[in-house]
């Protein structure tokens, strides 16, 4: 909460301090119109956002939405870097005053193109991990967070399907986010799932309940997709258990509360046998302590994007410190994806977008 209101009133102060020092940087006559343009396109930009406005079905909504998500980054970077370059305007003359304010403009630019850019593709991560008292190698695809809508659609998709094919896993997890807005809610879309010839599962991520929660279920479980909303299945000799999203426990703060469910709580209710291996498959990388503690193996997560872009790819770890990649909690193994879309700026600094294969192996 306390790291909200300083965000905000950071860009209170933006507002007025980048629109002022380009007018004296580039002799302007007037501060007052990159005011308001500024305000403009953060407010307008943030009540798309907060208020949920994106998630509908509406292609020129959907336009606005991501142009001002770019505009917005090359604002805060424009911001920095106008913030970083204070002391040599204060010791240049006005020819090297104008050269500072163009280049931090066109450097602000050049990092939104290059994030930009950096989104529109994806890698393929090979992940190799000892299980106990697995029989045979199993082969996983972990999918979290394309966010299907406002930005990926069906040649996107078409994409992840054609590594998911090419793979030859044994099933495949899409691990909430798999949608985050209406626009997305089209019968041909979700059809392309029915190429995937391995089983697919999916588990709840919190953009789908900020949305038509009800019908986009129904195409995914109509595209052959079993969705898992905190139960277990066994599959390969694994007892997989899907998670709806919820929070780790109620004394934890959460950000995106959809349901008042706790992994502390439902997690224990779930039977399973002990001699056999389990993966746990939950949205958030939250509530690994109750996953330890409840004899998993391997806990499979996403949802932070690992930061998706600069600051965030800083301030990410202060929130989940297992934001990324693998890590071990006692006889528990973690693995975070960094998401296979982006959600709000279409951009990634820092971070890439990534499908994960995920081989399991005996353990010696």
């Amino acid at each position: 909460m306390t790291l909200t209101i300083v965000a905000w009133v950071l860009m209170a102060f933006a507002v007025w301090y980048v629109p002022f020092r380009l007018k004296r940087l580039l002799g302007l006559t007037r501060a007052w119109p990159l005011a308001l343009l500024s305000a403009a396109v953060l407010g307008g930009y943030m009540l798309i956002l907060y208020q949920g406005i994106y998630t509908g079905d509406n292609a020129a909504v959907a336009v606005i939405y991501n142009v001002l998500g770019l505009l917005f980054v090359f604002f805060i970077y424009l911001f920095f870097l106008m913030v970083l370059t204070q002391p040599l305007a204060l010791l240049g003359q006005r020819v090297a005053k104008r050269w500072v304010g163009l280049g931090a403009v066109a450097a602000a630019a050049l990092f939104v193109v290059f994030g930009f850019i950096n989104a529109q593709s994806f890698d393929v991560t090979q992940h190799e991990i000892a299980v106990k008292n697995l029989k045979q190698p199993v082969r996983i695809v972990h999918v979290p967070d394309i966010h299907l809508g406002t930005q990926r659609g069906a040649d996107y998709l078409g994409k992840v399907l054609a590594v998911i094919e090419d793979q030859k896993p044994d099933f495949v997890l899409y691990n909430g986010d798999l949608v985050d807005s209406d626009i997305a809610l089209k019968p041909e879309l979700f059809a392309l799932f029915k190429s995937v010839k391995a089983d697919q599962y999916f588990t709840t991520g919190n953009h789908e309940f900020y949305m038509d929660t009800d019908r986009a279920l129904r195409l995914i479980e109509g595209a052959g997709i079993r969705i898992l909303r905190s139960e277990r299945v066994n599959t390969h000799g694994i007892q997989l258990i899907g998670m709806e999203y919820m929070n780790a426990d109620r004394e934890t703060w959460d950000a995106h509360v959809v349901n008042t469910l706790t992994l502390q709580e439902e997690l224990p209710r779930i039977a399973r046998d002990s001699s056999k291996p389990s993966v746990l498959v939950h949205h958030s990388p939250v509530g690994m302590r109750y996953a330890a503690d409840g004899n998993i193996d391997l806990m499979l997560a996403g949802h932070t994007h690992a930061g998706q872009f600069f600051p965030g790819t800083f301030l990410v770890k202060y929130r989940f410190p297992m934001h990324s990649g693998r890590h071990q909690i006692d006889g528990l193994t973690l693995l975070v994806s960094q998401g296979a879309g982006t959600f709000g700026p279409w951009m990634r600094l820092g971070s890439r977008n990534e499908v994960q294969v995920v081989n399991l192996v005996p353990a010696a």
